[in-house]
């Protein structure tokens, strides 16, 4: 299930890049290269694209969306890590603390329609621990060390809404509030 999503994400995301292209962009685009800020995006996106697995696996347990101790440990730890990806703890911990948080508003979300649709216990659901933990531990790092490689390049981006259109391109089926969210930390990087 979820490298079919992948994969439909990844054709939706060549489709939008083509229509743009096509149509024109509303703005110019920032000054320089792009790279580093798109791969930022892209793995920001796949962290997001396991929160309905993680929501089908709370609610078949009956977890909490939220576990504060374990959110403020892990937003620690990533502000003991973040000189050894050449960020500054404030700018790590901010990071990390707006994905976590647009997490549990795609989760919190879920969770609402489906309990106004009554939905039983899911069958699919995939281990959070075994499976989902994991793949969300191997992406923390990643997006660290992307979120440094694209710190200059966010600093020349023209003001938050440069980020916001940019990231619209590669987060199209990400809720807009859990999407502005997570771009937030970005947004404050940009030259104001």
């Amino acid at each position: 299930m979820h490298t079919q999503r992948l994969r439909y994400d990844f054709r939706v995301w060549w489709l939008s890049l083509a229509l743009s292209v096509l149509a024109g962009c509303a703005t110019p685009p920032p000054p320089g290269d792009l790279a580093p800020v798109d791969r930022l995006l892209t793995l920001m996106n796949e962290r997001l694209s396991y929160m309905d697995d993680v929501a089908r696996n709370k609610w078949n347990s009956g977890a909490a969306i939220e576990d504060l101790p374990r959110e403020a440990q892990i937003i620690a730890d990533i502000g003991v890590q973040a000189a050894s990806y050449g960020l500054s703890a404030d700018i790590a911990q901010d990071f990390l603390r707006a994905q976590i948080e647009a997490s549990k508003i795609i989760q919190h979300k879920r969770f609402a329609q489906w309990k106004q649709a009554n939905q039983p216990p899911f069958t699919n659901a995939p281990d959070l621990r075994n499976s989902i933990r994991p793949a969300l531990d191997r992406l923390t790092p990643l997006m660290m060390r992307a979120l440094a490689q694209a710190l200059p390049t966010l600093r020349k981006m023209e003001g938050p809404q440069s980020v916001r259109s940019h990231a619209m391109t590669f987060m199209m089926h990400v809720d807009g509030m859990a999407r502005d969210e997570a771009i937030g930390p970005l947004k404050r990087l940009t030259k104001r």
